[in-house]
């Protein structure tokens, strides 16, 4: 079997959950005699391939059709899902030999590209909800609105040629990550094959003992009650709130750290961030390090440093980084939005912060600093539930089973 991924970037300069799921279920493939590849546009890479953990990438020249776009405008529409169009990946889609099925991992224009490729060729594809579809909170979607391009757009026409319209209703299989967006798309399609099909972790590579001092590297003291947050520097990821706790921390955990890894997905929101941590006087209380790779040996060394893993998103579909903490052995505070209650249990194996103020979540960071056998309840039940149900090689299982049935039913 030949399958091609498809996203709409796929860049290790602005990495996230969504570039981790396509990689290791390309990997995984890889090692199951699939021939899978990432064909993608170069938004925020222009190298045309390379070869990433065993995996071909290769990415093509697009563009957004509209008149007068300057740079700045374009990185911003690179960074922020722009509708881009791309005729050398439909070309290159085209012309790919032996070809079996198409995983979309993208809508709009480039999903209609998948889309049209598919007909023409006589091809089931797939396509993976990563993003949030029908399950997304109004301020996500008002931002989206806010980031939309203005000026004469000439796209209309090939986006309507291309079917842009009608990517999710003439797909094979719908994937979603998370169980509330699949029970949405379920009924918004009540005669398609809609699946649930989670995000997975690599639990080698999180289990490994870390192979540098973290907390000596970066300057952050042995004794400091460390807490850390994994995500895109964006306002989704609703990093500022913690800054707001760990003011309010301070006032009973005084030696607390904050550290935050991420790529930085929005300039306004990353430049925010600092000033805050200027005017809140936290300057040698928070780390802030954008652009860790997904690969590094530093985030394996993050993870097994910190005491408690925080996620307070406004919105996430599914939330990889809190398999990665259960992988390393972290409890995990978090949000109860998007995707999370559908694969996490309030005081079993996460704790849910309820309630989004400051002095909320800093009063659940300290109860779990200080109840010792609460934090073990919460890192013994996460690291069953990530070794049972979200190893990728299992996780592919299923993804592979869809692709079997869609080939062998074409053929």
């Amino acid at each position: 079997m030949k399958v091609i991924h498809c996203p709409r970037r796929f860049t290790q300069a602005a990495w996230g959950g969504t570039e981790t799921c396509i990689l290791n279920l390309a990997r995984v493939q890889l090692q199951q005699n699939i021939d899978a590849s990432i064909l993608t546009s170069q938004a925020l890479d222009n190298t045309p391939a390379e070869t990433i953990q065993s995996v071909s990438v290769r990415r093509f020249k697009h563009q957004y059709p509209f008149l007068g776009l300057a740079p700045s405008q374009i990185k911003a529409f690179d960074q922020s899902g722009g509708n881009l169009l791309s005729w050398s990946f439909f070309r290159a889609l085209m012309l790919e030999p032996e070809l079996s099925l198409l995983h979309a991992h993208t809508g709009k224009r480039m999903g209609a590209i998948i889309r049209t490729v598919a007909r023409l060729r006589r091809l089931p594809y797939v396509i993976t909800l990563h993003g949030g579809h029908f399950d997304v909170p109004d301020e996500i979607k008002t931002a989206r609105i806010s980031h939309a391009p203005t000026g004469w757009e000439w796209g209309k026409a090939p986006g309507a040629l291309l079917g842009s319209r009608r990517v999710l209703d003439d797909a094979s299989a719908i994937f979603c990550v998370g169980k509330a967006e699949q029970k949405a798309v379920a009924a918004q399609f009540p005669h398609k094959r809609v699946e649930y099909m989670p995000n997975g972790v690599d639990l080698d590579h999180f289990q490994q003992a870390p192979l540098v001092d973290f907390r000596a590297q970066h300057g952050i003291a042995a004794d400091a009650k460390l807490l850390l947050s994994v995500g895109r520097i964006d306002p989704q990821k609703n990093q500022l709130s913690l800054l707001a706790a760990l003011n309010e921390l301070h006032k009973v955990q005084p030696h607390a750290h904050l550290l935050m890894i991420g790529h930085i997905t929005d300039e306004t929101h990353a430049a925010d961030l600092r000033m805050q941590i200027i005017k809140r006087g936290l300057t040698s209380h928070v780390t802030l390090l954008p652009g860790v790779q997904a690969q590094d040996p530093q985030l394996v060394a993050a993870y097994h440093a910190a005491d408690v893993f925080c996620l307070p998103s406004i919105h996430e579909p599914f939330g990889i980084v809190i398999l990665e903490a259960w992988a390393a052995g972290l409890p995990v505070i978090a949000s109860p939005v998007g995707g999370i209650p559908g694969f996490t249990r309030h005081n079993l194996n996460i704790l849910h912060a309820e309630t989004p103020s400051p002095a909320a979540w800093a009063q659940q960071i300290s109860g779990l600093l200080c109840d010792q056998s609460a934090r073990q309840r919460l890192i013994a039940n996460g690291l069953i539930e990530v070794l049972q149900h979200y190893d990728w090689k299992k996780i592919n299982q299923q993804v592979t089973g869809v692709y079997s049935d869609l080939v062998g039913s074409r053929a």
